[in-house]
């Protein structure tokens, strides 16, 4: 019976963040080869989106906080020297980055990534935490106080729904972060107990 419990539970889970990605932005990324520019059309229609364009120093070189709806940008390049530039657009659940090579006069895409971001949802207590590890990678979980003191540490390997409940009831008042981090990426959420 807890089996059955327990695949139901993954199936419902997997099934949210399913529908969830469904309502996810879409994005679609062109150059302009004629004109030094990059042409990108956002459909965000239930989250807002930051896009940032940075350097191969991660300078940003620009940003801007998309609300819900239907947007084209064109970004003009010309000004930029020659070398490798970042787009990226990150919403609620998801994170694209676009690889950007300029090179005498003309714009290339040569690479495009998306990194699944964990869920956190808080309530007055709690900040309940899901992340969807494709690769069961070794996932760390930890949480700082406002001294940055570590007051929680976990880590989780070999799974592919990464789940966890942080119960502040009982803390002491102040700021906390949540940190969640696999080997190559770090995320975070501040929690206030007051």
């Amino acid at each position: 019976m807890k089996t059955i419990v327990k695949i139901t539970t993954v199936v419902a889970f997997m099934f949210a963040t399913v529908a969830g990605m469904a309502r996810e932005p879409k994005l679609d990324v062109v150059t302009l080869s004629n004109s030094k520019s990059v042409l990108l059309t956002l459909d965000a229609l239930d989250q807002s989106v930051t896009v940032r364009l940075l350097d191969s120093d991660s300078n940003s070189i620009y940003f801007e906080k998309l609300s819900k709806g239907r947007f084209s940008k064109k970004l003009n390049l010309k000004d930029l020297v020659d070398g490798y530039y970042y787009l990226v657009a990150e919403s609620g659940l998801k994170s694209n980055m676009y690889t950007i090579s300029l090179k005498d006069g003309i714009i290339e895409i040569i690479d495009s990534e998306v990194d699944a971001k964990p869920f956190f949802r808080k309530t007055e207590n709690r900040v309940f935490m899901n992340f969807l590890n494709l690769d069961k990678s070794e996932i760390s979980l930890k949480v700082y106080d406002q001294n940055y003191r570590l007051v929680f540490s976990e880590t989780v390997s070999d799974k592919l729904i990464v789940e966890k409940a942080f119960n502040f009831q009982g803390a002491y008042p102040g700021s906390y972060m949540v940190v969640v981090s696999d080997d190559t990426k770090t995320y975070s959420e501040e929690f206030v107990v007051n």
